[in-house]
Formats: structure tokens, C-alpha cells, sequence
């Protein structure tokens, strides 16, 4: 059953810039833990959707624990003012976030 990881992430006004080069740099090494990843972006860096999907729960587990996806977790806390996290469609606490 294939799993779906949505984030809708507004970065912090002053962060804009900053998070978008962040998710630029992470991005390929995202990718690696992924079935597929689809980041789009409003045009002007103020909202991001990304979608990330998996073939199993075990490879989303295990994706989502990884030092990328955690480095880039770090950066939504850090950067973002405002996350949306939806799992398989239904939405998910933030904290989801802060998987260790």
C-alpha cells in the first residue's frame, strides 16, 4: 500500500529565501529515500507543497528517520511559521515532525 507524506510549509517572512535554498539542497538527497517527491513552490517562496510517497510503511519509516528528512524537519521548524502535515490524506499533529 503506498504511503503519502504531505507538508504545506509558509516559511517565516525573513526566512523565505533561506528555507527555499535549504529544501533546494536537501532536495536531491531527499529524493534517495523516496518512491517519489514532488516539491512545488507558490512562484514567490511564500507556501511550498510537498509531497513525498513510499511502496511501504517500512520504507516511509525508515525514510522519515533518516538524517535528511530530519535535517529538513529541523529546517521547517526553524524557518516556517505555518506546517500543514498530512499522512495518507488525513492530517497529522506537527509533532509528527519531530520523529526520532
Amino acid at each position: 500500500m503506498i504511503k503519502k507524506l504531505e507538508l504545506i510549509v509558509e516559511p517565516k517572512t525573513h526566512n523565505r529565501k533561506e528555507f527555499s535554498q535549504s529544501l533546494e539542497n536537501l532536495a536531491e538527497n531527499l529524493q534517495i529515500h523516496c518512491s517519489s517527491l514532488i516539491i512545488d513552490d507558490s512562484g514567490d517562496g511564500n507556501k511550498f507543497n510537498i509531497l513525498a510517497q513510499w511502496e511501504t510503511e517500512d520504507q516511509m519509516s525508515k525514510a522519515l528517520r533518516s538524517e535528511e528528512f530530519r535535517i529538513f524537519f529541523g529546517a521547517i521548524g526553524a524557518l516556517c511559521d505555518k506546517t500543514i502535515v498530512r499522512l495518507d490524506g488525513k492530517k497529522v499533529s506537527n509533532n509528527f515532525l519531530k520523529i526520532k
